[in-house]
C-alpha cells in the first residue's frame, strides 16, 4: 500500500513538472550519444521485499549508477549502465511450526548491497510534451546472509532486473525520472530438514520498488 501511494504521489509531481515545463516553450531535445556520452545517476526511493515478516521487507533505497551511451536510434538513445544499491535486513516470514524445529527463534537475514548491469533505452520526448520514456533491462547480483545461525545456508544469486518509467529534462544535460524497479526470481524455497534440524534457502526474495532519479550527462 505504501509503495502504491509513493508511486501515485511521485507520479503526480512528475506530471505537474511536465505540465509546467510545457508552458516554458518547446520541449528540450534529449542529449544525444555523441554529445553527452557519459552519465551519472543518483536515485532515492522505496522497495518491498517478498517473504518478510510483518512490515520488515519495506525499506528506503538509494542507488548510484554510471552510464555510457552507445548510439542513437531513430527514436532515442541506447547504452549500458552499472549501478550500486543499498541492501537491508529483515526477518523471514515462516510458520511457527517451522521455526520450532530450528529452535523457535525468528530467522533474520541481511540482503547485501546490489550490483547491476543494465542495457538502457531512453525514448525521445512524447509529442507535444517534455516527457520521455525510459527502459532498463539486465542482471542484478545480490547476496543474502543468515545472521547468527550456521544451520541455514547463505545465498548468492543473479536475478533479472527491469526498470521502466517516465522523465523530464530540467536543462539540456540534466533529467529527472520516476521509475518502477523489479528484481525478479522464484519463491524463497525454504526447506527444513528435521533429522539434522537444519534448513536451506533456494532463492533471494523478489523485490519491487520505485525510484526517483536525477541524471546528469557529460
Amino acid at each position: 500500500m505504501l509503495l502504491k501511494q509513493a508511486v501515485v504521489l511521485l507520479g503526480g509531481c512528475l506530471w505537474s513538472l511536465a505540465s509546467f515545463a510545457g508552458f516554458m516553450g518547446e520541449p528540450t531535445r534529449q542529449p544525444m550519444a555523441e554529445t553527452f556520452p557519459w552519465s551519472i545517476t543518483g536515485s532515492a526511493g522505496y522497495a518491498v521485499l517478498n517473504d518478510a515478516s510483518a512490515s520488515q521487507g519495506q525499506t528506503p533505497i538509494g542507488r548510484i549508477a554510471v552510464g555510457k551511451s552507445l548510439g542513437d536510434l531513430l527514436w532515442g538513445v541506447w547504452g549500458l549502465e552499472f549501478g550500486f544499491q543499498n541492501g537491508t535486513s529483515m526477518e523471514l516470514d515462516l510458520p511457527e511450526s517451522t521455526l520450532n524445529i530450528l529452535g523457535g527463534l525468528p530467522i533474520t537475514v541481511s540482503v547485501s548491497p546490489l550490483l547491476d548491469l543494465l542495457a538502457t533505452v531512453r525514448m525521445m520526448p512524447i509529442p507535444r510534451s517534455t516527457l520521455f520514456s525510459e527502459f532498463k533491462l539486465g542482471a542484478a547480483y545480490r547476496r543474502m546472509n543468515v545472521l547468527g545461525r550456521d544451520t541455514v545456508n547463505n545465498k548468492s544469486q543473479f536475478a533479472f532486473e527491469a526498470q521502466a518509467g517516465l522523465g523530464i529534462p530540467i536543462i539540456e544535460a540534466v533529467t529527472i525520472s520516476l521509475l518502477y524497479q523489479g528484481i525478479f526470481g522464484s519463491s524463497l524455497g525454504f526447506q527444513v530438514h528435521e533429522a539434522s534440524r537444519t534448513a536451506s534457502i533456494a532463492n533471494i526474495p523478489v523485490q519491487n520498488g520505485v525510484l526517483l532519479s536525477l541524471s546528469a550527462s557529460f
